[in-house]
């Protein structure tokens, strides 16, 4: 096993993730231009991504044949499940607390993801990504603790609770190798069906004029059936090359990055709090990146069935 070979499975495991990550800060600002009732948005955005991630399996699977499940086990069981429960409550908390709260608290992300790592998985985890991890964190604090309160203790635990399921999901996929994007297709659709059968979403509303003059339903289908869809699949392919703990610090962009797109197309100016926020952000994530490249290589069960193939 050369460490060329491993390096550029770790280049390749940065660049989706990269690419995930970056796509993913558009779904607040598309939602926005949306506008329209937020149940409505749910069902909508979620048969959309449905819809998209099948599509796309089916498509592969016509071009490269047969190459596994629709259901990728256990494993795409499981984050089915993780999934459903990350969108109900990631829903139910933006609803119950403040966003401050939620983004706060969904940046224990890659803490949570490394302590399972840890108990589930056996994997130790490096000082120097533990470190990051809380320089992150500290990062996000700047950002948002003028917002923070707490005396929204059921909406602060919805938050606690999406992301404890989104650190599972890295860990399931960590674990066992899989490729799970069309699980992320399910967990959307299940919620789309919690929004129209127990919060009766209106659909209508998605014909109303929304930002710059376009209808709801365009700024919703370009984020649901185009941005989202691929930046999961990218992100949930990311723990089959890269530690999930790793790949987990690339939501933090979300918390950069949506405010610099706000400002853009709302004229919001972020604050001095989110700079200096983001600014500690990014330049956490370009150093444990460039770390994690001198590294070597990083042992997955996908990659070590790559070279086992070879």
């Amino acid at each position: 096993m050369t460490l060329p070979a491993s390096r550029s499975l770790l280049k390749f495991g940065f660049l989706i993730t990269t690419i995930g990550g970056l796509l993913f800060t558009l779904d607040l600002p598309l939602l926005r231009l949306a506008g329209a009732e937020k149940w409505a948005m749910v069902a909508g955005r979620g048969l959309l991504l449905f819809f998209s991630i099948t599509v796309s399996w089916l498509i592969v699977r016509i071009i490269r044949g047969p190459n596994g499940p629709f259901i990728a086990g256990r494993a795409g069981l499981a984050v089915i499940l993780t999934n459903t429960i990350a969108n109900i409550a990631f829903i139910g908390a933006s609803v119950e607390t403040d966003i401050a709260n939620v983004v706060f608290i969904l940046a224990l992300v890659p803490i949570l993801t490394a302590i399972f790592s840890r108990i589930f998985l056996g994997e130790a985890v490096h000082a120097f990504t533990w470190v990051s991890s809380v320089l992150a964190f500290m990062g996000v604090f700047i950002i948002i603790r003028d917002g923070l309160h707490s005396s929204k203790l059921l909406g602060d635990l919805m938050a606690l609770t999406c992301a404890c399921c989104t650190a599972a999901a890295f860990t399931i996929i960590r674990g066992s190798g899989k490729n799970v994007a069309t699980s992320l297709g399910l967990g959307s659709l299940a919620s789309a069906f919690v929004a129209l059968v127990f919060f009766h979403a209106d659909l209508s509303t998605l014909f109303h004029p929304a930002g710059f003059g376009a209808p709801a339903w365009l700024w919703l289908v370009l984020n649901g059936l185009f941005i989202i869809p691929l930046s999961s699949t990218l992100i949930a392919n990311g723990p089959r090359y890269l530690p999930s703990v790793d790949v987990s610090m690339f939501f933090l962009l979300e918390t950069v990055l949506t405010p610099i797109w706000i400002w853009m197309l709302f004229g919001e100016v972020p604050s001095h709090a989110v700079l200096w926020g983001g600014l500690i952000i990014v330049t956490t994530l370009l150093a444990h990146s460039a770390w994690r490249l001198r590294s070597g290589m990083v042992k997955t069960p996908y990659i070590e069935k790559v070279y086992a193939d070879r």
